[in-house]
């Protein structure tokens, strides 16, 4: 109970330990603030990374003969243990070129397609509706597209237009439709393309484009929809097509002799399973190397991480700076309380209950300068983020990192780690001028008083 008082008690009493409360808060706000966006950054990559990527992925070499793609060889993906869902794929490089009214020589353009089973690919997760619908514009926080104004995946307004009128015309000869039905034309198919594909490029939704693929393949399409996954690369070059059609382009169409191929098969994981070892019993299966969906992303992913881990570093170096305030301050304590203390000492006070003192007001300045910056840097993130959208002040410009708006992690861990830091800091702070106090003679004190 001593320590507990003279502890708290100088804490309370003496300027000084307030400086080092303050340098403590400071030390510790500022690393939450800086490593809360660099962890932001990394979620959002992260998150980016799986809307374009399934958890494991078989994929071919480039330029590779492909895989047969048989529903006996799909069933036996499907079987291995931890597979929940599976879905061919077929990619490609393509050129597109778009048909612009009143010019003939419109630009020809590179782009990759990525031929998928549109059902098969939203069982994986990878089709899902935040990433669907984006307008071709710069703005990146723009509301999406309406639906009068987009197809339905690859369902064109114009295939959704024919629907209906296949749909009447079945009724037709019953006699429940009063007028005779327009003509039933042969639709154009749709395809989804990457929104800074159409931004970059001038092309709209609804327009008619002209694909040319590895096999000389020639096929006029139509923009039904557009797809934003986030990552520049990829949307800035990718064109989603229905399977059939990007295995025409790739050259894998099938024969009365042999089977369809695909480039590889993405699969989603059931619930609990390991991703690492999941891609290992694909590799015994299927013979193909398999890929968790971070191998795929690695150097994109990791470069991240090892910022993080950089700036991390960077803070806690920071940090020790706040050794010198805090051992200067408690050591002014001891120099100014030395009469006091050896008192204490004299009247029968332990040297161990002195050292506790000092050390328990070291730790309760640390610990309580922590959560008061852990509450400061999570309070300015959170001011600059309603700042940002009042006043249109972009923290980061969406032009150089892609994301419409600051993205902030409020992983709580992330404050602990800095919090603990600096309460390790403190204790190596505090212990020097602790053990000092401990070892005052109260003989010395009453010479020196005498």
């Amino acid at each position: 109970m001593l320590a507990w008082h003279i502890g708290f008690r100088y804490l309370r009493r003496r300027r000084a330990a307030w400086l080092a409360l303050a340098a403590i808060t400071l030390t510790v706000a500022a690393p939450v603030a800086v490593i809360g966006v660099t962890q932001g950054f990394l979620d959002v990559l992260a998150r980016q990374a799986r809307a374009s990527e399934s958890d494991v992925t078989i994929q071919q070499p480039w330029g590779g003969e492909g895989l047969a793609d048989t529903p006996a060889g799909r069933a036996q993906l499907r079987a291995v243990d931890g597979v929940a869902a599976v879905a061919p794929f077929v990619q490609c490089y393509a050129l597109m070129t778009p048909r612009i009214e009143g010019l003939d020589n419109s630009p020809t353009l590179p782009c990759q397609i990525d031929g998928i089973e549109w059902s098969a690919d939203a069982a994986l997760g990878r089709l899902e509706p935040a990433i669907l619908h984006p307008q071709p514009i710069e703005n990146l926080s723009a509301p999406p597209e309406a639906p009068q104004r987009r197809g339905t995946g690859f369902l064109t307004p114009q295939w959704r237009a024919q629907l209906c009128l296949l749909g009447a015309a079945v009724g037709a000869p019953l006699g429940i439709m009063p007028a005779p039905l327009p003509p039933l034309l042969r639709p154009t198919p749709g395809v989804v393309a990457g929104r800074e594909l159409l931004y970059g490029s001038g092309i709209s939704v609804g327009q008619v484009i002209d694909l040319v693929g590895a096999a000389q393949v020639h096929q006029q399409v139509e923009i039904t929809d557009t797809i934003g996954t986030g990552i520049l690369e990829v949307d800035k070059l990718t064109v989603l097509v229905p399977l059939p059609l990007g295995q025409a382009l790739a050259g894998f169409t099938g024969s009365p002799t042999s089977h369809p191929r695909v480039d590889g098969f993405r699969f989603r994981a059931a619930p609990g399973v390991e991703l690492k070892s999941l891609a290992e019993r694909l590799d015994l299966s299927s013979g193909q190397r398999a890929q968790t969906w971070r191998e795929r992303r690695l150097t994109m992913v990791k470069s991240l991480e090892y910022q993080r881990n950089v700036m991390g570093l960077v803070m806690l170096a920071i940090q020790t700076i706040a050794v010198f305030v805090v051992y200067a301050v408690f050591s002014t304590m001891v120099a100014e309380k030395r009469h006091d203390i050896g008192v204490l000492l004299g009247i029968g006070a332990r040297p161990g209950s002195i050292a506790g003192a000092f050390l328990l007001a070291g730790v309760v300045a640390c610990v309580g300068g922590g959560l008061l910056g852990w509450g400061i840097g999570w309070g300015f993130l959170a001011a600059a983020q309603i700042a940002s959208h009042s006043y249109g002040i972009l923290l980061f410009p969406q032009d150089v990192f892609y994301s419409p708006d600051t993205p902030v992690s409020w992983d709580p861990r992330i404050p602990l780690v800095f919090i603990g830091a600096m309460a390790v800091i403190g204790l190596g702070a505090v212990a020097i001028p602790a053990i000092r106090a401990a070892r005052i003679q109260p003989v010395a004190i009453l010479r020196e008083v005498s």
